[in-house]
């Protein structure tokens, strides 16, 4: 969802080409069992080499593979309803009307650039304004959800191989249930930070794939520095926080899985890792 989403949520990155790319792979272990946790991009361009050896060995042995929610196009199109609902107003309000007349003619200017239908724009609520916004320059750029770690991955699985941590319709509501000045907040700062998206975009997937986490974090809460505090805490926190009780059943059950979860999730201080670490599970960079 969000950059912000290609990062995290379906919500939502030059790319390096070098040979021995190798994003971030973590081992998390109880007494007798372990999960692997591997941060992914939701969007990336062709030819993006992402892929090892050794990631493609823990994928193979793997029992289950668990993605943040279901990609695939039966399951969006299931949610699009919903997506209306949340995403749209329905009593013939316009987003201009919410968001006042300075930010709606950057609106107009962004929409314009972009090729984005601004009559569109202005029938959705904040949020869903800023989501589709930031796809602007992610197209421009040539980035593709088809060509993203999940969607190459979930091709590739048998049947009944992949799990998801969250539903599709918690996505949308972990987006969709800001405050309206939360809402409006992450519109402005979505507007105000596209001049510089495919660049903090190419930075953020050239990390990414030389394996430094860190360096990725720090860019991305460059770019989420404008958003409402409430906004990051549920799109990113809240959501480590119950992936973590979920990790936790499947090394009780001893469950072999391998974790896809957006790179962001686990950079900094608060990332699934460090929360695992903290309830007294060892974790080891084997990647």
């Amino acid at each position: 969802m969000l950059i912000r989403s290609i990062f995290t949520l379906p919500f939502w990155l030059a790319v390096s080409t070098a040979p021995m790319a190798a994003p971030a792979l973590w081992q998390v272990s109880d007494e007798d069992s372990s999960v692997w946790l591997f941060g992914s991009v939701h969007l990336l361009p062709a030819e993006t080499e992402w892929r090892s050896p050794l990631f493609d060995k823990v994928l193979s042995k793997a029992v289950r593979v668990y993605f943040e929610t279901d990609v695939s196009m039966e399951a969006q199109m299931a949610v699009m309803p919903l997506s209306y609902e949340l995403g749209f107003n329905r009593d013939g309000t316009l987003l201009s009307e919410l968001i006042g007349e300075e930010l709606t003619e950057k609106l107009r200017t962004a929409a314009g650039q972009y090729g984005i239908p601004m009559p569109m724009l202005l029938t959705m609520k904040p949020w869903m304004a800023a989501t589709t916004l930031s796809t602007g320059p992610l197209l421009d750029a040539g980035y593709e959800a088809p060509l993203g770690v999940e969607a190459v991955l979930s091709a590739e699985l048998p049947d009944g191989h992949a799990g998801f941590l969250e539903t599709p319709e918690e996505q949308l509501r972990f987006l969709a249930s800001g405050s309206m000045e939360e809402q409006v907040a992450m519109l402005e700062a979505t507007i105000d930070t596209l001049h510089v998206l495919q660049i903090d975009i190419d930075r953020m997937v050239d990390v990414w794939t030389r394996g430094e986490p860190e360096s990725l974090g720090e860019i991305f809460t460059e770019q989420m520095g404008g958003y409402d505090h409430g906004m990051v805490e549920r799109l990113i926190d809240d959501r480590n926080r119950n992936w973590v009780g979920q990790i936790e059943q499947m090394l009780e059950a001893d469950e072999a899985a391998l974790l896809v979860v957006g790179a962001a999730h686990l950079a900094g201080n608060a990332s699934v890792v460090r929360l695992l670490e903290a309830r007294g599970y060892a974790s080891k960079r084997v990647q």
